[in-house]
């Protein structure tokens, strides 16, 4: 997607274009029939036909393009689901990076991409656990002597996946049966590497990417006590839990034992020098309020959208929903809870709705040219990088407020 098409954008359009939630379906209707009424009344009979017959062709385009993308997302769920090879994986993964792409570079819509990449690798995993069980069947271990459950941290936890790997994974079982499960993960991480969905398997990156253990070990994992980034990874890890596959009990169980490590945390003085240092975590301005880029290396005059711009913001909403204890989700819907509870003001999250959507939006872009998540702002117009600077303004207000609420509470 063209980077102007991004930051061309009012701030109040950004909100039009991207958030769905913002507009119902008969406010659409409505919008789109007063502007048609406001245009016609300008218009002579025979151009106010040409105009709904124009509009009606584009209707009818629009339509038929929804259509074939959800008919073709449909069908390569259906042959991933039927797919009875590993070596049917790969080729399936690269059409729906071809799919989602596509859809991308004409919607624009970060919440879509975001919702097709959640359901896809879901139903990857989905699919991976169970080739993973029947190559077991086929040599002596056999099913899983007991049921067992998937969790999920990170961007796939947050449901905000896109077509990068950083979530980590968890499986956990009710107690014992460690061999079966040991060699269970190795199988799970071998065929994410075959599919391309991991780095390089180390023997020392297995635990780190995928935790096993039984209901016990996890408890004692969840409640871990740590100092400085490991402590606010834990939290981080802990906020952004969910279950994705295989038993509901004990996957509700383990989900339950997260939060209540949570609930322990809320109110301890520690957690406000971690939220201080967190939420302090440098975004890209400078002391003047200019765009800071870096001055040396290979990223000269450029800065990393990511780490200076979209990951503030996302963690200063979690931090804000893990105190109000809110339920693990997207930032967009954690940004709603807090309007609702009147935690945040409704225009104040319409800023950081837009903010989000465009930083998530360019990083979304870079992803698919295969490129870094580094943009220059010196290649940018005017306008364009006006725009940029107030999204950064807003993650670093939203900071700010974030350290008023929770660190000087």
């Amino acid at each position: 997607m063209p980077l102007s098409f991004l930051l061309t954008l009012n701030p109040g359009d950004h909100l039009a274009v991207f958030a769905g939630k913002t507009f119902s379906d008969t406010e659409l209707l409505n919008g789109a029939r007063k502007g048609l009424y406001e245009r016609s009344r300008l218009l002579s009979p025979d151009a106010t036909l040409s105009a709904i017959q124009d509009l009606k062709f584009w209707v009818a385009e629009e339509l038929s393009f929804e259509e074939g993308a959800s008919a073709s997302f449909g069908r390569i769920l259906s042959e991933l689901w039927h797919s009875e090879y590993l070596d049917q994986l790969p080729p399936l993964l690269n059409r729906f990076e071809r799919l989602v792409c596509a859809y991308f570079v004409r919607r624009g819509s970060v919440t879509a991409f975001h919702g097709f990449c959640n359901a896809w690798r879901e139903g990857v995993l989905r699919r991976i656990l169970l080739f993973a069980e029947e190559g077991l069947e086929l040599n002596d271990p056999g099913h899983p002597p007991v049921p067992y459950a998937l969790l999920v941290a990170g961007s796939l936890g947050r449901r905000e996946q896109t077509l990068e790997d950083g979530s980590r994974y968890f499986l956990v079982w009710p107690e014992g049966d460690e061999g079966y499960f040991e060699q269970f993960a190795y199988r799970i991480m071998a065929i994410l590497e075959q599919c391309s969905l991991v780095g390089d398997i180390r023997p020392n990156t297995v635990g780190r990417i995928l935790w096993r253990g039984s209901l016990a070990d996890w408890e004692e994992l969840a409640a871990a006590q740590g100092e400085g980034e490991e402590l606010s990874a834990h939290l981080e890890l802990l906020s952004d839990l969910r279950h994705v596959y295989g038993d509901e009990t004990i996957g509700s169980k383990a989900t339950q034992m997260a939060r209540s490590c949570l609930e322990g945390y809320r109110n301890d003085p520690h957690i406000t020098t971690l939220a201080g240092r967190q939420i302090a975590a440098p975004v890209a301005l400078g002391i003047l309020g200019r765009i800071r880029v870096e001055r040396t290396g290979e990223h000269v005059g450029s800065f990393n959208l990511a780490q200076s711009g979209l990951t503030p913001l996302v963690n200063a909403v979690r931090l804000l929903a893990m105190q109000h204890d809110l339920n693990p989700g997207p930032t967009l819907e954690r940004l709603t809870a807090l309007s609702t509870l009147r935690i945040l003001e409704e225009p104040y999250v319409k800023r950081i709705e837009a903010a989000y959507h465009l930083l998530a939006g360019l990083k979304i872009g870079k992803e698919i040219a295969l490129e870094q998540p580094y943009i220059c702002p010196a290649g940018l117009t005017p306008v364009e990088r006006q725009k940029l600077k107030a999204a950064l303004e807003t993650v670093r207000h939203l900071q700010r407020l974030v350290r008023r609420a929770v660190v000087n509470r």
